[in-house]
């Protein structure tokens, strides 16, 4: 059995009758792989929770979870638990009309793509795919046209949104400037679409 240990930490946070504590969001990947068939669809896990001694009998921790399969699937439906994301929430000085700030989300979805997901395979990594590619164009507005960075080639030029941005835009000059009019309009409509993808009730 391997058990792992980690420390994490909460804030308190003002209740009706007290302090309460600060929703925590975790996220738990699996690094390696097994020869070994599993003998069920499902693995079963075991967390706990040790809140520290003071708070014993006063505050009772509620574990919610969602699969990646839920995941990916709430995706299609445009029902993503934000919380779930590592990027997400972006921060308070995210502006979506900012090619910098595209750029910086850009990056961190590729290196969790690249770093922790690996797997080409896996489910979230077509779902990642997506989000990297809506982040990229936000940031490279004129692409595949003009300049624009690399990007880890293990992601592929595939998936709904890219596939459908480089069929609609192969046909426009290279010369053809981009005013701030038209970057605006475009990152305001990739802005939409994302928190169409990520907008759901609270989920804890």
């Amino acid at each position: 059995m391997s058990v792992i240990t980690s420390i994490i930490h909460t804030s308190p946070l003002p209740a009706n009758e007290g302090i309460g504590f600060t929703p925590i969001s975790l996220s738990i990947s699996f690094q390696g792989s097994t020869a070994q068939s599993a003998q069920s669809s499902t693995i079963p896990l075991q967390v706990t929770i040790l809140l520290p001694r003071e708070f014993g009998g006063q505050v009772v921790p509620v574990i919610r979870h969602i699969s990646w399969t839920e995941l990916v699937s709430n995706f299609e439906s445009q029902s993503v638990p934000q919380l779930m994301i590592p990027f997400l929430p972006l921060p308070p000085s995210f502006n979506p009309l900012s090619e910098a700030s595209w750029s910086v989300l850009a990056r961190q979805v590729e290196s969790w793509l690249v770093d922790t997901i690996r797997d080409v395979r896996a489910p979230e990594w077509a779902w990642g795919c997506n989000t990297f590619w809506m982040a990229f164009i936000a940031a490279n507005p004129d692409f595949p046209q003009g300049p624009w960075p690399n990007w880890n080639p293990k992601i592929s030029l595939e998936g709904k949104f890219i596939e459908s941005w480089t069929a609609d835009n192969l046909t426009i000059p290279a010369d053809s400037p981009l005013n701030q009019d038209i970057l605006d309009e475009i990152r305001t409509s990739i802005w939409d679409d994302f928190q169409l993808i990520f907008t759901v009730p609270p989920y804890l």
